[in-house]
């Protein structure tokens, strides 16, 4: 089940480097893992065959086996996932990875690829096992969800007023997040934003609805549909609890004003 239809498209294939070049930036951020913040609505059940004290499975089903854990991290290859220091498992095992977001399920096949021990309990680092092009395109999407906003880098902030009377500050990242901050002169408070998100634009200001645009542009992008702009706010809403640190703590709290 697809999390996005309107937006969120996949880009096209890439011919790949010619030899000696290095790997274009797509492929880069294909290796990347891009943190899960613990408010992020993300959440996670992972089922597979139990195992008991002496390590052997103690059925043959994963029925009734659920455990729910907290995703760390995730990549185009799989999670790491949390979880509680009772459960058994063994590296190898099978299982299926349900990914929730709001009414919006996702089943992945996977396996357990390791099993590391940390003071919060054990942690599972999954590799899935899509086989079918509809999991993965929606997977690579909840991803996007992930990097969008978990990405975000300082690129500038002014300490003198533009043209439009307030100083500005914008967040950016090779992934296609863009943010944009305009403060007020007098008290530093934030007045307005403005944030790509892959293809579509979304603007805020104080006492002010929500813009949806289509497109990147900020000179050309146009209004968004109804049933586009849906979309977007819902990607707002997923993206603004996993925003990186170094976004300030009140750009973040405007946003999730708007986001509420």
């Amino acid at each position: 089940m697809l999390f996005f239809k309107r937006i969120l498209k996949e880009p096209e294939p890439d011919v790949g480097p010619e030899p000696g070049e290095a790997p274009p930036a797509v492929e880069r951020r294909r290796e990347q893992r891009f943190k899960v913040h613990p408010d992020s609505q993300l959440k996670a059940v992972l089922s597979f065959i139990g195992r008991d004290e002496t390590g052997a499975q103690m059925s043959n089903s994963r029925a009734g086996w659920n455990w729910r854990g907290r995703v760390l991290d995730c990549s185009e290859q799989g999670v790491r996932l949390q979880m509680g220091p009772v459960v058994k498992a063994a590296a190898g095992d099978e299982g299926e990875l349900t990914l929730e977001m709001e009414d919006f399920l996702l089943k992945v096949p996977c396996h357990i690829a390791n099993i590391s021990e940390q003071p919060g309990g054990l942690v599972f680092g999954l590799k899935h096992d899509i086989a079918d092009e509809a999991t993965g395109q929606a997977f690579r999407q909840l991803l996007d969800v992930v990097a969008l906003g978990s990405t975000l880098r300082r690129k500038f902030k002014k300490n003198k007023v533009d043209a439009s009377g307030y100083l500005t500050e914008q967040y950016a990242s090779d992934w296609p997040a863009r943010l944009t901050v305009w403060r007020n002169k007098e008290d530093l408070t934030v007045a307005a934003f403005e944030f790509l998100l892959k293809d579509s634009l979304l603007r805020g200001a104080e006492g002010r609805d929500l813009k949806f645009l289509a497109g990147t542009d900020p000179a050309s992008a146009r209004s968004a549909t109804r049933e586009k702009a849906l979309e977007i706010y819902r990607l707002f809403r997923w993206v603004v609890p996993n925003m990186a640190p170094s976004v300030p703590v009140d750009v973040r709290n405007f946003l999730q004003h708007y986001a509420t």
